[in-house]
């Protein structure tokens, strides 16, 4: 592209929102902060909402906000966000409080702290993030470390019975992704969290197309009506996992970056702090891992044994 105003036109990355809270800078487009469940609030932020194109309605889900939380103004961006901006080459996806840190890296975090007061001031490098997209790679945030599956953090946190039943409908409707899905989940200890990218638009869509049509599978079998209001947005904590299944599954070249999180009041982990965290989780997934494979073995030569 030919100069930074066509890539300006180029490159939208939407801001979720629920409330007020500080914008970054908007000045040059890029930036587009979307209010998600405007339909079903009572706020009104006077920023895009997702249930709206130039104040008309739209093909949106924004009154299902309970349950697909920010994923409503990420179907709106899918079906909507050309009739805006026709130009559009690069989408991105990211939150009120988290966004990419293109010119800073640090190794063993994932997060970089920030004052909620600087958040005016954060820009995007859009030259580097067309760079990277070019390069027919993805942007996403860098991977957190845990000690032990991503399966079994999600089952610590959530409800188990609705990872049974989501490994189900992979299986049944998506086998494709079942093989994948199981790496990523059940002997996988990384994991790129929020939901943030940035990809081509092309990739963007068809991401979409299977991420909204696995979600639709899971809200007719998961009872989500009855649970509290964090874990009724189940749907979204699924879609955080899964974003990584498509990845791995579509062989996806990820370009991982830190992120910014603005809240005041962060506590800031020392290079030493999170070097050890790093390396205490790596191994003790290792060995846990290990003893896993040794079971399995074990049960497999057993009954070999048995069959004889």
């Amino acid at each position: 592209m030919s100069n930074s105003v066509e890539l300006c036109d180029a490159l939208k990355i939407l801001v979720c929102y629920y409330d007020s809270y500080g914008l970054p800078y908007t000045d040059d487009g890029i930036m587009v902060p979307i209010q998600a469940g405007k339909s079903i609030s009572d706020k009104h932020l006077n920023i895009q909402g997702d249930n709206e194109v130039n104040g008309k309605p739209c093909d949106n889900i924004s009154d299902k906000n309970a349950s697909y939380s920010e994923l409503t103004a990420l179907y709106w961006a899918w079906k909507n966000l050309r009739k805006l901006y026709p130009d559009v080459k690069y989408v991105g996806w990211t939150h009120y409080r988290r966004f990419f840190a293109f010119d800073e890296n640090k190794f063993f975090a994932d997060i970089i702290p920030k004052p909620t007061n600087s958040i005016k001031d954060y820009r995007v490098n859009v030259e580097k993030a067309v760079k990277i997209l070019e390069a027919g790679k993805i942007i996403v945030a860098k991977r957190m470390f845990f000690h032990y599956t991503i399966h079994n953090h999600y089952c610590q946190w959530h409800n188990s019975e609705d990872y049974r039943t989501l490994k189900k409908v992979i299986k049944e409707k998506f086998p494709d992704y079942y093989d994948s899905f199981t790496k990523f989940m059940e002997h996988n200890n990384k994991i790129s969290l929020y939901c943030m990218f940035i990809m081509k638009y092309d990739d963007f869509v068809k991401y979409c197309e299977w991420l909204f049509a696995v979600i639709s599978e899971l809200e007719t079998k998961i009872p989500y009506q009855y649970y509290n209001p964090y874990q009724k947005r189940v749907l979204a904590f699924m879609a955080e996992r899964l974003m990584n299944v498509y990845i791995i599954k579509n062989k996806m070249k990820p370009r991982y970056l830190n992120v910014y999180f603005y809240e005041d009041n962060v506590k800031h982990k020392s290079v030493f702090k999170n070097m050890l965290r790093y390396i205490l989780r790596c191994l003790a997934f290792i060995k846990a891992e290990l003893i896993f494979r040794l079971d399995t073995f074990s049960a497999g030569s057993v009954i070999e044994k048995n069959s004889h």
